[in-house]
């Protein structure tokens, strides 16, 4: 009895991944992964035939863009697709609607793109130059978890995956700009780059400011997260 009832709930939980799988990669999301790998390819093809191809601090960017783009649809347009699909009504009629979908739905996301990631920085390590590919993923990682998990708590709020584009975008250029101001060392930079050692800078400071920005970002990420779930019970907002 027990053995079955371990294969039921196993081959339940394989039906709900793989539906959720489905879920992700539908609509638009195979164009920003398109976008994602033709980015990373066309980069690291002059990387690869440049003379300077030895600074990780390059190749961080090109890594983090790229996550960006894998997680960008999914975390924007997800509850305006199930909203435009009609299945956000039978979502709401499951108890604990929050743990049961959305939660499992928004770590395949991540767990996707980590895995997509893995692949660009393991090839980038064998043609372009050699570092500790999962430390560099997970460095990654960090601030894609940190956009991917704000701009779905801004989904949940503003309900439509134009109006949250929009405003994730302008998040993203302000920072870019102020990042050239004092915001570029500091630990509030979200898209430090730990791999670029300011000048003026000592290494252990900038490890230092490295590890409190990560704390700050996956701080972030868990608060954002769990905001977008509580929104989500807010069952009127979305009918």
């Amino acid at each position: 009895m027990k053995i079955s009832n371990v294969y039921n709930f196993s081959n339940l939980i394989l039906k709900m991944v793989v539906y959720n799988l489905k879920i992700i990669f539908a609509n638009k999301f195979i164009w920003f992964l398109a976008g994602s790998v033709v980015f990373y390819l066309g980069l690291s093809v002059i990387y690869v035939f440049a003379n300077d191809i030895s600074r990780m601090d390059d190749l961080y960017g090109v890594f983090l863009f790229s996550g960006l783009l894998l997680v960008f649809y999914p975390a924007v347009f997800g509850i305006q697709n199930d909203q435009d699909a009609r299945t956000i009504e039978i979502l709401f009629g499951i108890p604990n609607y929050r743990y049961k979908v959305w939660l499992v739905r928004i770590l395949l996301i991540f767990l996707v793109a980590f895995l997509i990631m893995l692949v660009f920085t393991f090839l980038s390590s064998i043609l372009i130059v050699k570092f500790r590919i999962l430390m560099v993923t997970l460095q990654v990682m960090v601030p894609v978890l940190f956009m991917g998990m704000l701009a779905f708590l801004l989904s949940t709020v503003i309900r439509n995956g134009n109006g949250t584009a929009v405003i994730m975008i302008i998040i993203g250029l302000i920072y870019l700009i102020l990042i050239d101001t004092g915001l570029g060392r500091s630990q509030w930079n979200i898209f430090l780059n730990p791999f670029e050692v300011p000048r003026g800078v000592n290494e252990t400071s900038w490890a230092i400011i490295t590890f409190k920005n990560r704390i700050i970002l996956i701080t972030g990420s868990v608060i954002f997260l769990l905001g977008a779930l509580l929104n989500l019970q807010k069952r009127e907002k979305f009918m």
